[in-house]
């Protein structure tokens, strides 16, 4: 098939990383796969070129420029591409106003990767929802999100997916020394936002040192400079606690870091707290890595972690729940927590790999375009393609 993406930019973040492993793996099968960036960033552009996806950049001169409308309408007309996929919400937009008018439009695939219905959204947001409907399919990465949008616009019930991120399974591989026992090493991988939930792990820490006796050390991976002014307001209020609960000493704050797999490495577990979240990606890449994960029992967690074989799952309002989950693993033997371990990299084997990210794009393109169905390796996830 020919087939076109169509991404902001290719800088980085999890949506670009996901659209660049999807533009790979298809190349590889023997797609035509070219992808259309409009926005500056280059970052994942090597990885992609060396696959024989073409990348064309054609940037946007301001922030509401209409521009790359007109642009990606003329690439459309130039490719005659049997299907189109953009993710994000202005990648989407743009795709399928693009799209109108054509004698021989293509099929257009967009993929949200949010928490839509979960954060009060604004009336901008809301057009861009409605202007879905004008989508032959939307791709979720999340049975929750699917969930939101089926219930919300009757009108896509039935041109919905959910199909899960893909990890590359070689990058992530399990270790090949397990972390001595103690102390317990916990990562947690994520933005400053109060939807990250930070707040209960530190009060989590505080109960577990107080009332148990039991020291965690936590190390925090993500981005601390430049942050909007909420962000920054919440920083602080993190910074303050640490210090009045007295938790210098087992709270290191590391920036963002691209050695990600040897920090899994050493560290027994990753904490995830956040009630809100598309699919997560650090969750997903800690099972892959072979780490067991304890995470808040909302959303898809339950789906991805299944509560004492690959970690253990907490309620997300309660410090005293998390607390309780992570001395359940800190009681456990090394070789239960190896095998904890396996069992993670065993799931993200069958569920996360990228082979099976490809099947389910594939098999939803046939579906589009009535082309002949080639036959998907391995087990489905429930509710994909």
């Amino acid at each position: 098939m020919r087939i076109l993406l169509v991404i902001d930019s290719l800088k980085g973040g999890g949506a670009q990383r996901q659209i660049a492993v999807l533009g790979v793996g298809l190349a590889r099968r023997g797609h035509h796969v070219d992808l259309f960036q409009f926005n500056p960033g280059d970052l994942l552009a090597d990885d992609v070129r060396q696959a024989g996806v073409r990348i064309f950049q054609d940037f946007k001169p301001s922030r509401f420029s209409l521009r790359p409308i007109f642009d990606l309408r003329r690439r459309l007309r130039a490719g005659n591409y049997d299907v189109v996929v953009s993710y994000m919400p202005t990648a989407n937009v743009y795709s399928l106003l693009a799209r109108l008018g054509l004698s021989h439009p293509p099929k257009v695939v967009i993929s949200e990767r949010s928490s839509a219905g979960f954060l009060r959204m604004n009336r901008w947001q809301s057009t861009i929802e409605h202007l879905y409907r004008l989508a032959d399919h939307l791709v979720v990465n999340s049975h929750h999100m699917r969930r939101y949008y089926a219930s919300h616009y009757a009108w896509i019930a039935n041109r919905i997916s959910t199909i899960y991120n893909g990890v590359d399974l070689q990058t992530f591989h399990p270790p090949a020394v397990e972390p001595d026992g103690e102390p317990l090493r916990l990562l947690a991988v994520g933005n400053i936002w109060v939807i990250k939930n930070w707040m209960c792990l530190i009060h989590a820490l505080a109960i577990l040192r107080e009332r148990l006796a039991i020291w965690p050390q936590v190390t925090w991976v993500g981005r601390r400079e430049h942050l909007p002014p909420e962000h920054q307001a919440y920083l602080s209020v993190l910074e303050d606690q640490i210090s009045k609960l007295h938790l210098g000493q087992q709270w290191t704050w590391l920036d963002s870091r691209s050695d990600i797999v040897p920090l899994l490495h050493s560290h027994h577990a990753l904490v995830h707290p956040s009630y809100v979240e598309g699919l997560p990606n650090a969750v997903c890449e800690a099972l892959a890595c072979g780490r067991p994960v304890l995470v808040s029992d909302v959303l898809d967690h339950p789906l991805l972690v299944q509560d004492g074989q690959t970690g253990f799952l907490f309620d997300w309002k309660s410090p005293e729940d998390l607390a309780l989950s992570i001395k359940k693993f800190h009681d456990l033997s090394a070789a239960a927590k190896r095998e904890m371990g396996i069992q993670a990299r065993r799931f993200a084997e069958s569920q996360l790999s990228i082979e099976r990210l490809i099947d389910d794009y594939e098999l939803l393109f046939e579906k589009l375009t009535n082309a002949s169905p080639r036959s998907a390796a391995g087990e489905k996830l429930p509710g994909g393609v």
